[in-house]
């Protein structure tokens, strides 16, 4: 009737088989993501320019996001950002979160171009909560003296 070899194979069959139902049968996929992009210039309408120029979202303290994690993006030589939590495309948890930045001369060159407060969490004047794809995030921030312009 049949082999062990034929029931071998019928096994793995049944198993990729039920494998495949299982990827793709709608499954609970993880906490809800959004797609977040904006806008980052200084009070005077120009860019923010830097050898670092960073927007991120850190979970607020009093966060109700089911995964506390953050999320990050450079900041575009025309101001705009999309934000990404592990890799670009992916967008942001859905949350409450403290929005800081980092404009810098360069990576390995602490020298800031903007007040200490917006690289804070607990400092920063900007706080959201995403609930859903924002394309039109618009964050005004104050140049130090001598910090260069787009």
């Amino acid at each position: 009737m049949f082999d062990s070899l034929s029931i071998r194979r019928l096994s793995l069959f049944g198993t990729l088989a039920f494998s495949c139902l299982l990827a793709f049968s709608g499954c609970d996929r993880g906490p809800a993501m959004s797609q977040v992009r904006g806008k980052v210039l200084y009070k005077d309408g120009s860019v923010p320019q830097g050898g670092l120029c960073l927007v991120r979202f850190e979970p607020a303290e009093s966060s109700t996001a089911q995964i506390r994690k953050g999320a990050t993006c450079d900041i575009g030589a025309d101001g705009s950002f999309e934000l990404f939590t592990r890799m670009p495309g992916d967008g942001v948890y859905d949350g409450e979160y403290a929005v800081t930045f980092a404009v810098k001369k360069g990576p390995m060159d602490p020298t800031s171009y903007i007040p200490q407060k917006y690289t804070m969490a607990a400092t920063t004047p900007y706080k959201v909560t995403v609930e859903g794809d924002k394309d039109d995030y618009e964050f005004e921030l104050e140049p130090l003296p001598g910090a260069p312009k787009g």
